[in-house]
């Protein structure tokens, strides 16, 4: 990037705040910029002290601005690498792409194909610029270089990539490549979860969608090979990890060997976690196992285990609570849904929508026909019964996001219009508890459901038959095929029952699951409800960022800048 080029933004951003009634302290976040004016404030020392950004060069490839506690994390981040010496760069997208998944209709380009006037005002170029102005001020406090897709764009790029999208077939989207970079599967996975959908219909607005999402993913490949040329980074950090922006960004980085780190934020409270080159969805499955089997489950560890799980089963111990005031009775559960004496067989389904990737394990199409088949094969069995628990989520989206548009009810019921009689329903919005349902099955059935290792705890046989991190890790029945599933659903109900060897594994990794992979992270603090714009900073000095001051962002520092240290971290590694 040129000087010129930088001063050109530096002059615009300028302007920005004279002119736009929504810039200076009056954007949606000027609390993270005045927490870190004052962070710096009460530092002098530190600040004066400041090493020079001579190490490596760390691409922080944020872009959505108007997602606070990415801004807050991927700051603190940042200025604890400054403070080692390395050389971070916040990377925004300053209103560049077409859309995004935060984002999609964004400049309503390429519009639905029968545009009228209600459509058209579904454009929101107010969003982008809201996001561009909410970076800019959750960085410009700190000593740290800015750069933007904006610097990397030519006029006709759009044009041109919207050229390539009009050749690309409808049902074909999702399988396309653009130099090397499988853009098509993150456009897919994006236009999935913007319309909230494990299946996606053919209308004019999921044509219209899946395409900008496609022009968004192909112009990221653009952007990032010319910011690599340009700019070297030797490491790129990103939130999530899938989608248009930072799936596509990550995939640029690995297909030039840059190692990647992925960050999130899991559902237990004031934690986080990282992996190493790929999306944590697809690393927890591939994990290897000696990082955590060995772990020796001392009186502490099994107090706090224990401790969590009670209070995750009463609900409060994560953002989202879905068992507050559950009915935990089985005697109330039984009579609810007109169980008889006969076995039980659990089955718990996911939300369709959320995180659609490729996993190398696929017994079925998706969860949708592996539910259906399920309920055929019980519906022709007398002597057990099956019981749905619709995912909770399906009724309040948990974590402040929003429900589904594809209710599982809704397509059992199109499958199934008259239910099989031994088959029961527990509705998203039911108080029945999950936990309580488990602990009366025979056996439980998931596909990608995160609560089978905790069903494995209760000691209840688990039969994993789709993409989740349970898979592989010895406690489960983890099925390759169709022929395999249902050839071990002919004996579920004599699969053995509470074998220690099982519980002792699902308890172990359980442990490193909740408090060794979800770090804890008390550096940051966000809403009980986890909404976006709730984050904020937790310390007043830099020196809570120097090394040895937090362990857990030591870990983190060193996992980015070697690229090896795994990320995790126990705080209670040294208790008995």
């Amino acid at each position: 990037m040129s000087k010129l080029t930088k001063l050109v933004r530096s002059c615009t951003t300028f302007a920005k705040r004279l002119i736009n009634p929504l810039s200076g302290d009056v954007v949606r976040h000027p609390s993270l910029r005045s927490q870190w004016q004052q962070v710096l404030a009460n530092s002098p020392a530190v600040v004066s002290n400041l090493p020079a950004p001579t190490g490596t060069r760390v691409l922080f490839a944020t872009s959505w601005g108007s997602a606070e506690q990415c801004l807050v994390l991927e700051s603190i981040f940042a200025m604890a690498l400054r403070l080692r010496g390395e050389n971070p760069t916040m990377l925004r997208c300053d209103n560049t792409l077409p859309a995004c998944e935060y984002n999609p209709n964004a400049k309503f380009v390429p519009p639905y194909e029968d545009v009228d006037s209600s459509h058209a005002e579904a454009a929101r170029p107010d969003i982008c610029a809201q996001c561009t102005l909410d970076s800019e001020q959750g960085y410009d406090a700190l000593p740290i270089e800015t750069c933007a897709f904006s610097d990397y764009a030519k006029h006709e790029d759009l044009a041109r990539i919207l050229k390539i999208v009009d050749q690309v077939p409808f049902s074909e989207f999702r399988d396309f490549t653009y130099r090397d970079i499988a853009v098509g599967e993150h456009a897919y996975a994006t236009t999935v979860r913007v319309q909230r959908r494990g299946t996606l219909l053919d209308n004019p607005e999921t044509r219209a969608q899946s395409r900008r999402f496609l022009a968004a993913s192909i112009m990221v490949v653009d952007l990032m090979e010319r910011l690599i040329e340009d700019l070297k980074p030797e490491r790129v950090i990103a939130v999530h990890g899938v989608y248009v922006t930072h799936g596509t960004l990550c995939e640029v980085a690995r297909k030039h060997d840059i190692p990647v780190v992925v960050y999130g934020t899991p559902l237990r409270k004031n934690s986080i976690w990282l992996s190493h080159k790929d999306t944590y969805h697809r690393t927890l499955i591939t994990e290897p196992k000696h990082l955590w089997e060995n772990l020796p489950l001392t009186p502490a560890r099994r107090e706090r285990m224990n401790s969590y799980i009670a209070g995750k089963r009463l609900g409060g111990r994560e953002y989202a609570a879905y068992y507050k005031d559950s009915i935990d009775s089985p005697e109330a559960i039984r009579q609810e849904l007109g169980l008889d004496d006969r076995p039980i067989v659990s089955l718990f389904t996911n939300v369709l929508w959320d995180a659609q990737l490729y996993f190398q394990y696929n017994a079925f199409d998706n969860m949708l026909d592996w539910l259906n088949r399920t309920i055929t094969y019980f519906g022709k069995r007398d002597d057990v019964q099956l019981v749905v628990r619709i995912h909770p989520a399906e009724a309040n989206g948990g974590r402040g996001s929003l429900p589904t548009n594809q209710p599982i009810l809704a397509e059992i019921e199109r499958e199934f219009p008259q239910l099989p009689a031994n088959v029961k329903i527990i509705r998203p919005e039911s108080k029945m508890n999950s936990y309580t349902l488990a602990e009366m099955s025979s056996a439980a059935l998931i596909y990608g459901a995160r609560m089978g290792v905790e069903i494995a705890m209760l000691g209840v046989p688990l039969i994993v038959a789709g993409e989740t991190f349970n898979r592989g890790k010895g406690y489960s029945y983890d099925v390759e095929s169709a022929e395999e599933y249902f050839e071990l659903l002919d004996r579920v109900t004599e699969l053995p029952y509470g074998v220690p060897d099982s519980i002792g594994l699902a308890t172990k990794y359980a442990y490193h699951y909740f408090f060794k992979l979800m770090m804890d992270f008390p550096l940051y603090e966000v809403s009980d409800e986890f909404q976006v714009s709730g984050a904020r900073l937790s310390f007043k000095t830099l020196d809570a960022l120097l090394p040895g001051s937090c362990a857990s962002l030591d870990t983190i520092c060193a996992g980015i800048v070697d690229g090896e240290t795994p990320f995790l971290h126990d705080e209670l590694r040294d208790a008995a």
